[in-house]
């Protein structure tokens, strides 16, 4: 028995050494392979010159990686049209990524820099770039490479024996890349003198202000790069780089999250210019405003910068003719008001201000620090004292007294035929600020919201944008686009277009003696904004026409010059009838359309545009009009006053009633419910004459009773008699109403029986090309020069300005799921709700009239828009 245990033990002890010597023997290679990376071993930024225009550092490209695809707004991004051909790329690397060993190897830092000619340190003189890329434990395999090369059969990569610059070649059509080892590190480069001169002899980091391995991608730039590629993008930026000096590298820092991007940037700046050198050497402080801001505003813009004296010194640098102005304004001041420009504003205002804009009101408020409460007073006093300025303190709102400042009607009026108006706004005093604005009703929120100190900083949406950051700052801005469009969204520009998919942004500006810290916060959105369809913009070059209209299914429609076009939006195919001239395409329903000349000749089309059977046919008309469509008939306006009526067999009818001028926008109509399951057809018309007038009809073109009425009332002068577009027919109230407004802003709105419906007429600031339209609750329109106007049918007018819309008669105003849509004569299409709120990413890159199509079962609503560039835009709501 104890003989067969020592048998037994034999065995076992033999297996044991076995294990233990192989443990110990795999101990040994692992050190030996620790030890053997870790020899000669150089940081990836130490072979990158020093001298480079731009260099990227990334600490971990995997990690880069995951949160790049866990990023919210991802697909958005990489929609737009520069990006598209992103989306690919990333895929096959998350692949990629997936194996484990891939992701070990892949894990080291990268370094990445773009190189310039005239570099004396390295001797070229080409442009390249170099980057290198930290292999880790795996960097002894780049010892391996050469022996391996010639098992490897890679398409273009070729391996190349040059002694000590033995590299592989990746060959391209037109460039070369430069692939080999460098102790741990990878080198890659486009130039092979680059290559060639590979060592680790430069600064191993030239990073001072952040910290590389606190971001996911971190930047260094130099002046020159800057200034390349900034000068020529916009004006005011090649304004700002002409008058001030990048003392040293400017070094930024790229973080990206799931639901946030956030970005850094610190440059060292000087100027020769002594105002704006006093500005950029102060040290910025907490601005006391940044803490009472009301916790519903939807932007917010501070500056603190320095004194209304500095902010204007400074200005002088950018803009000299101001001084002009400022002069003039001087002379003025001490004319009217017996004060000069220093006592009015610069003796008693601090050095903080700020305008702000809260959820669900037009008009914003402005907010001034106050120094002197005492000297302004007496100023305030002394400028109510003149003619040209009062003060009313008769408004009394929830126990609040609201002053406004007044001027006169007398000077109004005189000011009027120069085209100048003069605010009158209110204000209150709270603690040492001064509150501005145009509506009493948003003063009295902004106050009351202050003195609960129910205030921005204590929302979530603050903490999660502002978190975690300084928060001093010279200049900061604070933006939702559910209702503001920042200043540098409105262009479009590929940055404009990526900033947009971001519902709320906060950027701060900060000074600290000459050195410049720039922080910009992204928080993406869903909310009611709207993302790229894949596949889009289409170019769909000739001449198009801008306006798009749709079929019921899978069809959109538009002219490119003399050609009628329909559109499959499932697989993008077109089809043509071309030959048309000058002529107007409109949907018939399903996927048929309407194509009709300016001389009349009238083709119903299916959606392949093959002709339906006794089509085309000669009408012999001049049309004065765009043709209109309702209830599958086709209405024409002629020359001569009368409007002809086509249906989809081919027959024709005129209306009953003829006008005296032919009719230069085509009917609207408008079917309403009427008892026993019957309904009642109305139309409207306004042929534009000398006499002014609109008419209201039914289907057959019958003049309806009292019938036509004035588009202008109580006008002895008859400034109010000329008018633009058709009358806007809706119903309310179980009551059909027309709206009509004349190019002068008289709003009238009639019942059935042509009497003016009160409060109206309203007479509007501005001039007017466009007619109303009806969410439901409110009229709608826009002015000439960009306002916007909600008017409810008693009578109360609210208004915001869209700034750089202008809307004539190519423009274009409508309703879609009650919010409200404009274009003007730009390439801009703007989006409103209600309550004057920005939807998220508008405005968007098309003009005239665009085509919405609602949601369909478990398809999102969309829009179609053609843009000035020739191209066809698609969006999905989100």
């Amino acid at each position: 028995m104890n003989n067969d245990n020592i048998k037994n033990k034999k065995p076992r002890s033999k297996a044991v050494r076995f294990f233990v010597t192989l443990f110990v023997v795999l101990l040994v290679i692992a050190a030996a392979w620790v030890a053997f990376s870790l020899i000669g071993r150089v940081n990836a930024a130490s072979v990158i010159p020093d001298s480079a225009s731009l260099r990227i550092s990334i600490s971990n490209p995997v990690r880069l990686l995951d949160n790049v695809m866990a990023h919210e707004s991802l697909h958005e991004i990489v929609s737009m049209p520069a990006l598209e051909q992103v989306m690919p790329m990333l895929d096959m690397a998350q692949g990629l990524l997936k194996n484990r060993i891939v992701r070990l190897i892949a894990s080291g830092n990268v370094e990445f820099a773009v190189l310039q000619q005239g570099f004396a340190q390295t001797g070229f003189a080409q442009t390249g770039f170099a980057a290198a890329m930290d292999m880790g434990l795996f960097s002894p395999l780049l010892r391996i490479l050469p022996a391996v090369s010639g098992f490897v059969n890679i398409p273009n990569l070729y391996y190349v024996q040059a002694g000590k610059n033995s590299r592989f070649e990746f060959r391209l059509n037109d460039m070369t890349l430069f692939i080999g080892p460098y102790r741990n590190l990878l080198f890659i480069s486009d130039n092979t003198s680059i290559f060639e001169s590979r060592s680790a002899d430069y600064t191993a980091s030239v990073f001072s202000s952040i910290k590389p391995s606190a971001y996911d991608a971190a930047l260094v730039l130099s002046g020159e790069f800057i200034n390349t590629l900034l000068a020529d993008q916009d004006p005011d930026i090649a304004a700002i780089l002409n008058n001030v000096e990048f003392d040293s590298l400017v070094e930024a820092g790229l973080s990206i999250y799931p639901k946030k991007i956030e970005f850094r940037l610190a440059a060292p700046l000087s100027s020769r210019e002594q105002s704006l050198s006093r500005i950029l050497q102060q040290r910025s402080r907490v601005p006391g405003l940044a803490e009472t801001i009301p916790a519903d505003a939807q932007y917010a813009t501070i500056l603190s910068a320095g004194t209304l004296n500095e902010l204007y010194q400074t200005a002088l640098v950018f803009s000299p003719a101001l001084d002009d102005a400022l002069k003039t304004a001087e002379t003025a001041s001490r004319f009217l008001l017996g004060l000069s420009l220093n006592d009015l504003l610069f003796s008693w205002s601090g050095n903080e201000f700020a305008v702000f804009g809260l959820e669900g009101r037009p008009h914003p408020v402005y907010a001034i620090q106050i120094a002197d409460e005492r000297k302004r007073q007496e100023v305030f006093d002394k400028a109510f004292r003149s003619i040209v300025l009062g003060e009313n303190v008769r408004l009394n709102i929830d126990g609040v007294r609201i002053p406004r400042i007044e001027v006169p009607e007398f000077l109004q009026s005189l000011l009027r035929q120069w085209d100048i108006f003069i605010p009158s706004p209110y204000y209150v005093v709270h603690r040492d600020f001064i509150l501005a604005s145009e509506s009493a009703d948003t003063l009295l929120a902004a106050l009351r919201a202050m003195q609960r100190n129910d205030v921005l900083p204590k929302t979530a949406i603050w903490r999660e944008i502002a978190g975690g950051k300084t928060v001093t700052s010279a200049f900061s801005l604070y933006y939702s686009l559910d209702l503001s469009v920042p200043f540098f969204l409105r262009k479009n520009t590929d940055l404009s277009k990526f900033l947009s998919l971001y519902r709320h942004g906060l950027i701060r500006i900060s000074f600290d003696r000459g050195a410049v810290d720039l922080s910009l916060s992204l928080i993406p959105g869903s909310g009611n904004g709207v993302m790229p369809v894949s596949g889009y913009p289409l170019n769909i070059g000739g001449r198009p026409f801008n306006r798009i209209y749709g079929g019921e299914k899978s069809r959109i429609f538009f002219t490119s010059g003399g050609t009628a076009i329909s559109l499959d939006i499932t697989d993008n195919r077109m089809y043509e009838l071309p030959g048309q001239g000058t002529h107007w395409v409109i949907s018939a329903g399903a996927d048929n359309v309407w194509v009709v000349t300016d001389r009349g000749r009238v083709t119903l089309a299916d959606g392949n545009m093959d002709a339906a059977p006794g089509f085309p046919i000669i009408t012999g008309l001049r049309l004065s009009s765009p043709p209109q469509v309702h209830e599958g008939r086709l209405y024409l306006c002629d020359e001569d006053g009368k409007v002809h009526i086509v249906d989809e067999n081919g027959r024709q009818g005129v209306w009953e009633t003829s006008f005296a001028a032919a009719v230069r926008s085509p009917p609207s109509f408008l079917t309403v419910s009427a008892r026993r399951n019957t309904s009642a057809v109305y139309a409207a018309v306004y042929p534009k004459s000398f006499f002014g007038e609109i008419w209201l009809l039914d289907a057959d073109g019958r003049s309806l009773p009292n019938w036509p009425a004035p588009i202008s009332v109580n006008d002895e002068d008859n400034d109010f008699g000329v008018g633009f577009g058709s009358p806007l027919l809706f119903a309310h109230n179980n009551r059909v109403l027309v709206a009509f407004i004349n190019q002068q802003g008289q709003l009238l709105v009639y019942d059935e029986n042509a009497s003016l419906v009160q409060p109206f007429p309203l007479v509007l600031n501005g001039i007017f090309y466009q007619q109303p339209v009806f969410d439901g609750e409110y009229l709608w329109l826009v002015s000439s020069n960009g306002n916007l106007f909600r008017i409810s049918l008693h009578g109360e007018v609210l208004h915001q300005s869209i700034p750089g819309l202008t809307v004539m008669e190519e423009g274009y105003l409508t309703v879609f799921e009650n919010e409200i849509y404009i274009t003007g004569d730009g390439n801009a299409l703007y989006a409103y709700t209600r309550h004057f709120r920005s939807l998220e990413g508008f405005p968007l890159p098309v003009w005239g009239k665009p085509l919405f199509i609602p949601a369909q079962g478990n398809k999102k609503a969309e829009i179609f828009g053609i843009g000035m560039d020739r191209r066809l835009y698609r969006w999905q709501f989100r």
